[in-house]
């Protein structure tokens, strides 16, 4: 028997093999299926099928891919119109040698929402995991938004008979597989524990330990989260299947300063994955400021899937990292990379562009001394509810470049977040539109309350709704004048 956990970093994406006598399952698979081909071809096993527990609205999922190189089955729910696969039901059960995958309908996150339950056959249906999708994770469950605000009181309902009615009875001891660890998007507050079971859920678990089926629909429906406008593609491409195979991640393009300044006046655009304050210190003129962790989350909220990309990594980044965190999330149009980094940019004498940074105590002396200075906060709603720095105008970061024209361009523009990541997004954002005075608060909302100053409540007229808007022509004011 052989059961293993691949993790997606950025995404925070769960994808699991289950093996016994040869035979193999995959259940929601990552873009770059090689890990799973590699593992089925060390243990010698033949990958029978692939299971997805819903249309994953985050990655593109590897199941055609994975149905076309193996010949494997891949089974999904029958409530979606999906254009390939087998549609399956509640109770029907599948073999791996000796064990044994069980379907649960288990709708709340989406309608189409499945959970497998694993077990020994000759245990006849005792199970010992669950491979819950996005209906139950550590510490959460799943989010309820994704239909829009008019179906979140159905789907809440139904995600609690899901999980009440259906996963929590199976028994405290059975272990707990969910699609998405801690850092995850589809979901509030995800524990980072990566291990877990129902009983220590049903005891711990913030959402299940509401007293009632009105309790945990009321808190469901107070959770605030953005929706990224990429889950749309996601989901297209989910539900169609992925016509592209990707046995392997494709090789990135080393560029040469002449070459990479070749693309950007052909239209690519530069993403610059270093930290805040390496981009803040120099950077190429009109770059995003997106870092290496945030790459997979951030990246789709400021660049369309068709954009032409060139990338400024990190001196230590690994490449080829790097290309499977964009081939998971549909980036497909990546050109190269500037060989030698940002070191060889600057060395050979090309622009520069810098943005400001400040300190908590140079903040702190702006805001006591009411300077006349625009601060813009680009955290998400949930965190706005924590406090705001006096003066701080609540922004999500994702919303930023389509309300840019809230933000005054006369005057300096410091932009904040938790630490000062997001920031540097908000901050490479505003001088590509001509923001001449921007500076990143490094440190960001956590470094200021543990200073002990002071903070402000969020006003509700302050915080606008994040809109799921679609992509418009991002260049359209670049270079600006």
């Amino acid at each position: 028997m052989l059961i293993e956990r691949f993790v997606s970093e950025g995404l925070a994406h769960n994808s699991y093999i289950v093996a016994d006598g040869g035979e193999a399952a995959v259940i929601d698979p990552r873009r770059d299926v090689d890990v799973y081909l590699d593992l089925a071809r060390e243990n010698g096993l033949r990958i029978r099928y692939v299971l997805e527990t819903h249309r994953n609205e985050d990655y593109v999922i590897g199941s055609s891919a994975l149905a076309k190189l193996t010949g494997a089955t891949v089974l999904h729910s029958s409530r979606l119109a999906f254009d390939y696969g087998t549609p399956v039901h509640e109770g029907d059960r599948f073999g791996v040698g000796s064990l044994e995958l069980r379907v649960l309908e288990t709708p709340g996150h989406t309608d189409e929402s499945l959970s497998f339950v694993l077990g020994e056959t000759k245990a006849r249906g005792d199970a010992f995991m669950v491979f819950t999708g996005d209906t139950l994770f550590v510490g959460e469950v799943g989010r309820i938004d994704l239909y829009g605000e008019s179906e979140r009181p159905r789907l809440a309902a139904a995600l609690y008979e899901s999980l009440f009615g259906k996963l929590l009875p199976l028994g405290d001891g059975v272990i707990l597989a969910p699609a998405h660890g801690g850092g995850s998007v589809c979901g509030g507050h995800i524990s980072a524990r990566q291990h877990s079971t129902l009983g220590y859920e049903r005891r711990h678990n913030p959402r299940l330990v509401e007293p009632g089926r009105e309790a945990f629909v009321r808190a469901l429906l107070a959770q605030e989260l953005v929706r990224p406008p990429y889950f749309r593609r996601m989901e297209e491409l989910n539900e169609h299947g992925d016509p592209a195979v990707f046995a392997r991640a494709p090789s990135l393009v080393p560029l040469r300063t002449g070459e990479f300044e070749e693309r950007l006046r052909a239209g690519a655009i530069a993403i610059d994955a270093r930290m805040p304050q390496a981009f803040a210190g120099g950077h190429v003129p009109g770059s995003y400021n997106v870092g290496l962790e945030g790459l997979p989350v951030y990246l789709p909220w400021v660049i369309s899937h068709d954009t032409p990309l060139v990338l400024v990594l990190p001196e230590q980044a690994s490449v080829e990292q790097v290309a499977r965190m964009l081939l998971r999330i549909g980036f497909d149009r990546v050109e190269g990379y500037l060989r030698g980094g940002f070191t060889s940019w600057q060395e050979e004498g090309r622009e520069i562009a810098h943005v400001g940074t400040l300190s908590t105590a140079e903040l702190r002396r702006w805001v006591e001394s009411q300077a006349d200075v625009a601060i813009v906060d680009v955290r998400q709603p949930g965190e706005w509810e924590k406090g705001l720095v006096p003066g701080a105008r609540p922004i999500f970061v994702g919303e930023l470049e389509r309300r840019i024209d809230e933000l005054p361009g006369d005057r300096p523009v410091v932009t904040m977040c938790s630490s000062g990541n997001r920031g540097g997004i908000a901050a490479s954002i505003l001088a590509r539109h001509g923001f001449h005075h921007v500076f990143n608060y490094l440190g960001g909302f956590g470094a200021w309350k543990a200073s002990g100053l002071q903070t402000v409540k969020l006003e509700r007229a302050q915080a606008q709704p994040t809109a799921e808007a679609p992509f418009e022509d991002r260049d359209a004011d670049w270079p600006p004048a």
